[in-house]
């Protein structure tokens, strides 16, 4: 979100020739008060913080709140703006609240007095943001001006206040700023790909010439007109074509190359990069519930007479883990000391106690509703096939786990029974679900290392007759997902007996752009696809899975020439098939044919590579393999920069706005 705030006295724009930048302040140093501030008073709330809240780098400025009414400042040094009438203040911020009243703000100052020049007094928190103030006239009109960051109230109203990137300048003429990318940190599917430029010159803006660069490194050009945007005004732009990246963290970057058809004044804030990561496999969440009870606990009957009716409810939607405990009074006779151990890891101290995904919630049914529905908001990167047979009184557990994402997490294999009576004592409950006997290898589980896309078996056998079982045909196994530091569940899942996951791993059919893949066979896994010649962007390559319980994961190739792949997940989640598809142009028959009016030129070239008669043209140089190098969309220009390009053999290739090709192999010295 962008906050403009316009505290005119007198505006008068003067020239300036260049960028002045008076004050520029990121806490880089990790010095608290920087060199030249003041914290006021001396030695309060004020710290330098090795985190990025406010939407910068580390480090940053943060005020930590306290049980003080009072007003706290971070004073800026003395700048002498003597002969300056416009300038711009600009910082980033971020507030978390705590309480009420507390007003937070910037203000300069006049002679003895603190004048505010932006004040908020938070009524929720206030998500990372950059403000932006400008100053005119009086307000700027001094060789000893300085402003302050101000707190005034009852500073325990405040958890954190961060502050990061405090910039005091004067606008010059034209000077344009990629402000953000709004793509989002975390996709999982091919995105759009939007950002936001501000105008920080005093020239409005109406035309801006603007770029993005695709995994593949393809370089997608843009002008956008009419866009009127004003001194400190920002616009949304929404580029052409889609982010999409193998999975994991991959950098998108944005920049500006002209504005109003020239090169703006300050380059240094044209360019931003920002780590887009791609899970392209996620999962519904199946969240997991472990009540603590006993049988000897009257409220645990109470609340069991309630939240029992409910799991029934959402028997589909969740799983249930409950652990008797040995109190109060002589406690629930299934008691064990794996529960015991579950009980101390969560620190449990009162029954009945209930956590959802790994999370103590209040055991009432309208928590575990919440609970629920907030689980059902939130995606997994973990999908679990288990499943168990019973020889004699031993179990025999087999589970599947698949992973997209790279990670350490601790499994822990619970084996419960659905209902149990033995247990029986005074809290008047004659039955009891759910109920754990055992938990694999122990209460302490497995510690397994995950890598994405591959699968992780464990088995398990036990002799269940050194339980508390019942009947071995009312077992169940209940399979979760769990950091051990935070607690937090990942994902779970039921084990039934002899559940037959399937082990079909086929497709039925592959599409290309919604077409039907020519030639296919569900029993051929590579396939070579011609494109013709001018091919910018791959097809969208689709499969449908022969089963209904198979997935499937595409994987673009993300550049022609290049191969995408389709990999199917059997229902058991370990018979995998791959099919391959390599994409490759068509140039045969394909003969150089340059237009008339139409120039590519010096050959060999050096730097420079020049152009004639382009007009909204696609320009793409490739290597003699076929890998793109540098493509431009709508491109109407007289040269490209190649100094960056080795040595060696070019294919150029142009596209015209009236659909004729042009191909031209050029050498590069």
């Amino acid at each position: 979100m962008n906050r403009f705030y316009f505290l005119f006295l007198s505006l008068l724009f003067t020239s300036f020739l260049s960028a002045q930048t008076f004050l520029n302040e990121d806490f880089s140093s990790g010095l608290m008060p920087p060199e030249g501030w003041l914290t006021f008073p001396q030695n309060s709330n004020w710290e330098n913080s090795a985190t990025n809240q406010a939407g910068g780098n580390a480090p940053e400025c943060r005020f930590v709140g306290s049980s003080v009414n009072s007003t706290a400042r971070l004073i800026s040094p003395y700048v002498n703006l003597s002969g300056t009438d416009t300038v711009v203040l600009m910082f980033k911020h971020k507030y978390v609240r705590s309480g009420h009243g507390l007003t937070i703000g910037v203000a300069y100052r006049d002679g003895t007095t603190w004048v505010p020049l932006w004040e908020e007094t938070p009524s929720q928190n206030i998500d990372a943001e950059e403000v932006t103030i400008l100053l005119s006239g009086d307000q700027v009109l001094s060789s000893n001006f300085k402003f302050s960051f101000f707190l005034m109230g009852e500073f325990a109203s405040c958890q954190s206040w961060y502050i990061d990137d405090i910039l005091l300048f004067a606008p010059v003429n034209l000077d344009v700023q990629m402000s953000k990318i709004l793509t989002p940190d975390v996709i999982t599917a091919p995105s759009p790909v939007i950002g936001t430029i501000k105008n920080l010159g005093k020239t409005v803006i109406n035309e801006a010439n603007l770029s993005w660069v695709s995994y593949a490194g393809i370089h997608y050009d843009s002008i956008f007109s009419n866009l009127n945007i004003g001194l400190l005004e920002s616009v949304d732009i929404n580029f052409d074509g889609s982010w999409a990246s193998p999975a994991g963290a991959h950098n998108l970057k944005m920049f500006i190359n002209t504005v109003n058809g020239q090169q703006d004044s300050d380059q240094s804030n044209d360019t931003l990069i920002k780590s887009i990561n791609y899970q392209s496999v996620s999962f519904s969440t199946l969240p997991v519930f472990e009540e603590f009870t006993s049988s000897t606990c009257a409220p645990c009957a109470s609340f069991n007479s309630s939240f029992v009716p409910w799991c029934t409810q959402n028997a589909d939607d969740i799983t249930l883990i409950k652990y008797q405990m040995n109190w109060p009074g002589s406690g629930d006779p299934y008691y064990t000391a794996e529960g015991g151990a579950r009980r101390s890891y969560y620190g449990v101290n009162a029954v009945p106690d209930l956590f959802a995904q790994g999370k103590a919630i209040g055991t009432s049914v309208s928590a575990a509703a919440a609970a629920l529905t907030l689980a059902q908001t939130q995606s997994s990167y973990f999908n679990i096939a288990s499943s168990f047979t019973m020889t004699g009184d031993d179990i025999n557990i087999e589970t599947n786990i698949l992973p997209f994402t790279n990670t350490s997490a601790k499994v822990h294999t619970v084996i419960i029974e659905k209902i149990t009576t033995g247990n029986v004592a005074s809290n008047g409950e004659t039955k009891f679900h759910h109920v754990m006997l055992k938990m694999m290898p122990n209460a302490s589980g497995s510690t397994e290392t995950f890598v994405s896309g591959e699968t992780k078996q464990l088995s398990y056998t036990y002799d269940m007759s050194q339980t508390f079982m019942e009947e071995a045909d009312d077992l169940m196994v209940v399979v979760l997902i769990q950091d051990q530091s935070t607690k937090d569940v990942y994902q779970s899942g039921y084990g039934p007996e002899n559940a037959g996951y399937s082990d079909e791993a086929r497709l039925s059919e592959i599409t290309l752009d919604g077409v039907l893949l020519d030639g296919f066979d569900p029993d051929v896994y590579e396939y070579d696809v011609l494109l013709p010649v001018g091919t910018i962007e791959e097809p969208v390559l689709n499969g449908l899975p022969m089963d209904d319980g198979a997935m499937m994961v595409v994987n673009m190739a993300f550049a022609v020439p290049g191969t995408a792949s389709i990999k199917v997940y059997a229902e058991n989640l370990i018979d995998i098939k791959e099919y391959l598809i390599n994409y490759s142009i068509d140039y045969v028959g394909e003969e150089e044919h340059m237009q008339e009016l139409i120039s590519i030129y010096p050959n060999p070239a050096k730097d420079m590579l020049y152009f004639t008669g382009l007009d909204n043209s696609h320009v793409s140089i490739i290597t003699t393999s076929g890998r793109i190098i540098i493509q431009k969309n709508n491109f109407s220009g007289s040269h490209l920069n190649i100094s960056n390009l080795s040595q060696g053999a070019y294919i150029v290739n142009v596209r015209t706005n009236k659909g004729q090709y042009i191909r031209k192999k050029i050498m590069i010295l």
